[in-house]
């Protein structure tokens, strides 16, 4: 397929969005520390009050992982590319939003693990689920578009490299789903698992390249 295929207008190179969307992941990380919050306490009992907030270390683990693996993965999938379109740059926006967005299950889940009722817990690991599929959902459409348009691949990649990718994206918006599901029986099981999942994903980021591919980083 010949990059004429995609209106030659609508593409331009990849560093703009790069630069964009490491910035919103940069803001993102930093401001999940923000959420954790010195408790109150009574003279000499600091330490018991901050072992009492481990819900909220947990949970901040996990989104800092989390958004650490989805800017590896993005690194990863924009080391691929030669071009961008204008599709490739909205999928990547939602992407970005589902980003942003994770500072404020963080500290939703983190309070209500500490100081809400069962039922206020198990809202808060749904609402942080339902972030994960929101993260999870871009980048199956992502990978479809360069499927059919491997022309915006780096030379060696081609469509089925693509559809191979396309199909490592869905399985990730099953596992949030039957984490959201185990978190109506325990919300603590569910936020390890939500950390495990974004564990597994980093250390699987190694997929997503070829040993035959070159480095694009030193082109």
């Amino acid at each position: 397929m010949s990059e004429s295929s995609v209106p030659s207008g609508t593409l331009t190179g990849t560093a703009r969005v790069e630069a964009f969307s490491d910035g919103v992941m940069a803001i993102a990380i930093t401001l999940l520390i923000l959420d954790i919050k010195v408790p109150e306490h009574e003279p000499g009992h600091l330490l018991r009050e901050l072992v009492h907030i481990w819900p909220s270390y947990l949970a901040y683990l996990a989104s800092f992982v989390t958004i650490g693996v989805v800017w590896m993965n993005h690194h990863t999938f924009f080391g691929r590319l030669r071009r961008i379109d204008h599709v490739l740059r909205w999928w990547n926006l939602v992407l970005l939003l589902g980003v942003s967005l994770i500072p404020f299950p963080t500290i939703v889940i983190a309070d209500n693990l500490v100081h809400g009722t069962r039922q206020d817990a198990v809202v808060a690991v749904a609402l942080y689920g339902i972030v994960g599929v929101i993260m999870t959902i871009p980048w199956a459409p992502m990978w479809r578009q360069l499927e059919k348009h491997p022309e915006m691949l780096r030379p060696g990649l081609g469509a089925d490299y693509a559809r191979r990718e396309r199909w490592r994206a869905w399985p990730g918006l099953l596992v949030y789903a039957v984490t959201i599901g185990i978190g109506f029986l325990s919300p603590i099981v569910a936020l390890v698992l939500y950390l495990l999942v974004s564990t597994f994903y980093g250390l699987s980021n190694q997929t997503w390249s070829s040993p035959n591919d070159p480095d694009p980083d030193e082109e």
